[in-house]
């Protein structure tokens, strides 16, 4: 791409003069807008995880079904609340990609995180979830005209979604995640002493068989010589398995892994070959202060080098990095419940709340 097409410096050029005239917030599109200044300021100061980095939300935006959004809202101290959201609207299909035109004629805001189902896609500095509604679907509905009709929100908590309040609101429970503390270990082993007997038994059956396999290389830590080509083929193993909603989402492609990949927040957990450094299987943990999450997981299947029971061991990886580096705990995130459940995880209730726009 040799550079914005007139249309794509148009478009921009609109958003630029919205932003102007609404002193209180701005509506950026990634694929256009540059880093602003205070973005990094914003992301610590509301914990937010890699995926929200300005470099990978660019990446990601170019690559996705849909326009995508970031709103974020100034006060008098800078600024004091972002949310990030998808246009939706008809048709959407698996193949779609994002049109270069401000949403569409009718359609809705899906808010959630840009690429972890287990962390909320919006923060404001009071923690007013009702500031949606308030605060958020007026600004948006400012860029995007009233075309906007519908905001869904989702990873609400129990409180949030009884904050979210308005008329003709429908909130459903969402599937749950899954939260380990970690916090009162001073050891795996201390962890581990807690678990049910069989489980201790397995996990310590698994570390011997790991710990044994000289074709095996458990390495911890830093992405940024990982290959972004390879990590995405390896992903895709696992994103196959999963064609259990209406759309099935589309796995992380190569130049989105290449910005994440490269950020220091952005842990891996991987299982190489010890001779060629070939990837067998891979987690990939978002970094945070206090609740990394377990974002992705993904292992060769058995014919091509894949290994059984890693996926526990990656648990025990994982509560390691935690319980070592003095983080609260870990994130799970969705899907396996009972299982984590064993792990001594505890469930979290989530919730997606849709808000008609008038």
């Amino acid at each position: 791409m040799t550079g914005p097409s007139t249309e794509y410096r148009d478009r921009a050029r609109r958003l630029a003069d919205h932003a102007a005239t609404s002193a209180d917030h701005e509506v950026l599109d990634p694929r256009f807008d540059p880093e602003p200044a205070y973005w990094p300021r914003l992301r610590a100061d509301a914990g937010l995880y890699a995926d929200w980095s300005w470099e990978a939300m660019t990446a990601q935006a170019w690559a996705a079904r849909t326009p995508q959004y970031v709103t974020v809202f100034h006060g008098d101290d800078g600024p004091c609340g972002v949310v990030w959201a998808a246009w939706v609207g008809p048709p959407t299909r698996r193949h779609r990609f994002a049109r270069t035109t401000r949403g569409g004629r009718v359609g809705g805001l899906d808010v959630r995180s840009p690429n972890n189902a287990s962390a909320a896609g919006w923060w404001f500095a009071d923690g007013a979830a009702q500031r949606l509604v308030t605060d958020y679907a007026p600004a948006i509905r400012g860029t995007l005209g009233t075309g906007a009709r519908l905001l869904l929100a989702r990873q609400l908590g129990d409180a949030d979604a009884a904050a979210v309040r308005a008329p003709l609101r429908i909130v459903r429970a969402t599937e749950p995640i899954s939260v380990l503390d970690t916090a009162g270990f001073e050891s795996v082993e201390q962890w581990r002493s807690g678990l049910r007997a069989s489980r201790r038994r397995s996990l310590e059956q698994i570390r011997r068989a790991v710990a044994d396999d000289p074709r095996l290389e458990v390495r911890v830590g830093s992405m940024a010589d990982a290959d972004p080509g390879e990590v995405a083929a390896l992903l895709r193993y696992n994103a196959e398995k999963h064609h259990d909603v209406p759309i099935v989402p589309l796995p992380m492609f190569t130049g989105y892994l290449e910005a994440l990949l490269r950020r220091p927040d952005v842990i891996g957990v991987r299982y190489t070959d010890p001779v060629s450094g070939a990837l067998r299987a891979l987690a990939l943990v978002f970094d945070h202060p206090e609740w990394p999450v377990m974002r992705s997981w993904s292992v060769l299947p058995l014919h091509r080098g894949g290994r059984r029971n890693v996926y526990f061991d990656m648990y025990v990886q994982g509560v390691r990095f935690a319980v070592t580096s003095g983080k609260r705990g870990l994130v799970l995130g969705k899907k396996m419940v009972d299982l984590k459940h064993t792990l001594g995880a505890r469930t979290v209730s989530q919730h997606a709340a849709l808000v008609p726009l008038r």
